[in-house]
């Protein structure tokens, strides 16, 4: 009989995600030990309405697509308890590169901001796209779709009018981004409600006008490179030096676009501009790799419960109004 009370107690969080998000996230060290804390997983057949499955306490997903949305909602008017992870209109804000990065500007952070970037939406743009009036070389190229496919984390490196115009594989509608020198670090800030990490990973080397010269000519005026924190690595003691961004402002960033964004998960890439001495959001990610931090099956069972805690703590709002 306990075994079965302890079974009814259980809170369930329903999971439709990507095979390769199951097979890195879903381990089975984190499910036995999320079960052991009172979180039991349950998968989705997300080839079937989700109203006909579960039941559900939490649905977390990452899954994208009308169909998907539909079935979210649909799942959503009939059981208005259950806790959505996340709403599709709050990611869908991150799948545009110029969308993901306005909440950013509306947050008034001291020392926070972004790069300067423009929408670039055809060819004939692009040509006639004048750096002096805008900014100047070198310019990060992106798609503007941040979607999780393949091709939307294809990023060039342009030097030059020829490699813009000429030598760019990315092709319009795209976001042209000023490249600002970092010294060659990318702070990760992985964010899960009130919980905030932040990891420093390298990035880009800082660029001098007598470097990019080289560059453009031994390359054609363009670099091309899957992910910016694949690209060239910086010194190793030079990477050791840089210290991370004070705990005070992380939170205080993460805090404004978590309710700027709408979102539970994400996290944020942020450079620091050793111009300005501020730092530079330069990217946001739904639902990140946070398999990749240390003890992470601890810190995301204690986001579930937190969940919890909320719903159960709105039940017995709810219940006391009734009762009064």
């Amino acid at each position: 009989m306990p075994e079965i009370v302890e079974q009814i107690n259980l809170f369930r969080v329903g999971y439709a995600l990507p095979t390769r998000k199951i097979d890195t996230f879903m381990v089975e060290s984190f499910i036995n030990y999320a079960k052991e804390r009172g979180i039991d997983f349950i998968p989705i057949d997300v080839s079937k309405p989700l109203i006909e499955q579960g039941p559900f306490d939490c649905i977390i997903h990452k899954l994208y697509g009308n169909e998907w949305d539909l079935n979210l909602e649909n799942f959503s008017v009939n059981h208005p308890n259950a806790t959505i992870i996340d709403h599709p209109s709050a990611i869908h804000r991150l799948h545009n590169r110029i969308s993901m990065l306005e909440p950013v500007t509306q947050l008034n952070i001291p020392k926070l901001n972004i790069p300067k970037q423009i929408l670039i939406q055809d060819s004939q743009s692009l040509k006639s796209f004048d750096t002096q009036s805008n900014f100047g070389f070198p310019i990060i190229v992106k798609s503007i779709l941040a979607d999780g496919s393949p091709t939307a984390h294809n990023m060039s490196l342009a030097l030059n009018r020829e490699g813009l115009t000429t030598g760019l594989e990315i092709e319009p509608p795209m976001v042209l981004q000023q490249f600002v020198n970092h010294g060659g670090i990318v702070f990760k800030v992985y964010v899960a409600n009130e919980y905030v990490k932040c990891v420093k990973r390298r990035s880009l080397p800082d660029i001098s006008i007598e470097t990019m010269e080289k560059m453009a000519l031994d390359s054609g005026g363009v670099m091309s490179f899957s992910q910016i924190s694949g690209g060239v690595i910086v010194d190793e003691s030079d990477y050791e030096k840089v210290s991370m961004p004070e705990t005070e402002f992380l939170d205080e960033v993460a805090k404004g676009l978590r309710f700027a964004i709408g979102l539970h998960l994400f996290n944020f890439d942020m450079i620091k501009d050793d111009k300005s001495d501020g730092y530079l959001v330069v990217d946001i990610n739904y639902f990140p790799g946070y398999e990749k931090l240390p003890c992470y099956e601890s810190v995301m069972t204690d986001f579930f419960l937190s969940i919890k805690k909320s719903q159960d703590e709105n039940k017995m709002k709810n219940q006391k109004v009734v009762e009064d």
